[in-house]
This record gives C-alpha cells, structure tokens and sequence, in this order.
C-alpha cells in the first residue's frame, strides 16, 4: 500500500499538485495494489484504447512522486486503471452535475500534469491555444467548399477561374 508522501518530501507546487490529484484516484479505488493496476492496465489496453502502458514500478514512481512522466499516455494510462478500478468514467465531471465546475477528472489530472511540466503554479495564468475552426461553420459562411478556389462569378457572362488566388 502506498502513502501520499509528505510535504518534506514532496513541497508544495506543481508537482505536489499533480500528485495529490492522481493519489486521490488511487484512493477512490481503494488503495490496490500495484500488481492489480499493473494486470487491469494489461488486460483491457484493447478494450479501453490504451495508448501508453504502466508497470508496477513506473506506477510506484508516478503515485509517490519521484518520477515525472514525460509523455501523457503513460499518466492517462494510469489514470484509466485507477478509473476502471474504482468503477468511474475519467470523463465524468469532476465535482458532479451540481457544480458550475464542468472539469472532467481527465481534464484535470492533465492541468495539473501540464503545469508540474511547465512547471507553473496553479493560481497562474497558463497559456492555451485559441479554439480550432469548425470546417462546417467555415463552408456555410463561404458558401462553397475550396478554400483555395476563386469565388463563383456573382453575373452570369463570368466563367469560374479554379487558377489559384496567389
């Protein structure tokens, strides 16, 4: 069995943060132990789509913060065994339907893992990417669907140019 390592042993900051979060799934499906997260992660890698792979010793590392994983498979493997185990969704809201916090735990132990790597403090503003573009949206404005094609001629005498706008 495992135990949260102290803040002697592990400070506070990102790092602790992103401990604390993964442990507290790691207590929700009752403390197992790591040869039973290690055989659930074998055993439904092709049912669950599991991109990464966890073994007892990297999730020993992982649970009591001495090893940082470099990769997200790895966490989101992790994080799918302590789901299944304990007979939750990693992509149910974090705090439940009553809260205005629609945060999934998915979502949240990644935060968390992307902050530990950048190492940022929670409170601090981390730099996202803008929304990506809805195509559909996109072609209904345009009304037509070649980005790169010249607009239909507005009069009829016009002939369409498919030559490129550049």
């Amino acid at each position: 069995m495992l135990r949260m390592p102290t803040k002697a042993q592990l400070p506070e900051g990102p790092h602790r943060a992103f401990v604390e979060e993964l442990f507290s799934h790691y207590r929700e499906a009752g403390r197992p132990p790591l040869r039973t997260i290690s055989n659930w992660i074998k055993n439904n890698a092709d049912a669950r789509n599991l991109s990464g792979t966890a073994s007892t010793e990297t999730i020993r590392r992982v649970l009591t913060g001495i090893t940082i994983p470099r990769i997200w498979p790895t966490v989101d493997t992790i994080l799918e065994a302590l789901c299944g185990i304990a007979g939750r969704d990693p992509n149910e809201q974090r705090w439940g339907e009553y809260s205005n916090d629609s945060e999934s735990f998915r979502a949240a132990v990644k935060r968390h893992w992307n902050a530990m790597l950048d190492d940022y403090e929670q409170d601090e503003e981390m730099p996202t990417l803008p929304p990506r573009r809805d195509p559909q949206l996109w072609q209904q404005r345009s009304g037509f669907e070649d980005p790169w094609a010249t607009a239909p001629a507005r009069a009829a005498s016009a002939a369409f140019d498919d030559e490129p706008p550049f």
